[in-house]
C-alpha cells in the first residue's frame, strides 16, 4: 500500500521510497524507511498531512504515491 492509499486515522510504518529524486525529497522531509507516521488529512488528489514523533508534514500527492506503507496495529 502506498501513503497517498492510506486511511485518515491510520497508523502507518514507511517501507520503502520508489524513485531517486522523489526518494531524496522524501528523506529531506525526516521520511525515511522504518519512520512511522499517523495520517491527520488527506485531500483527494491533494497533500496528505502525517503526525510524526515532534511534527506534522505536508506530503504532496504524486511523492505519497511513491512512499510504500504497511499499518501498524
Amino acid at each position: 500500500m502506498t501513503l497517498a492509499e492510506a486511511k485518515v486515522g491510520e497508523r502507518v510504518r514507511v517501507d520503502g521510497l520508489r524513485g531517486a529524486s522523489q526518494a531524496d525529497e522524501a528523506i529531506r522531509l525526516g521520511i525515511a524507511p522504518g519512520s512511522e507516521f499517523t495520517v491527520l488529512s488527506k485531500v483527494n488528489q491533494g497533500p496528505v498531512v502525517v503526525q510524526g514523533r515532534v511534527s506534522q508534514i505536508a506530503i504532496g500527492h504524486q511523492l505519497a504515491r511513491r512512499i510504500a506503507v504497511s499499518r501498524l496495529a
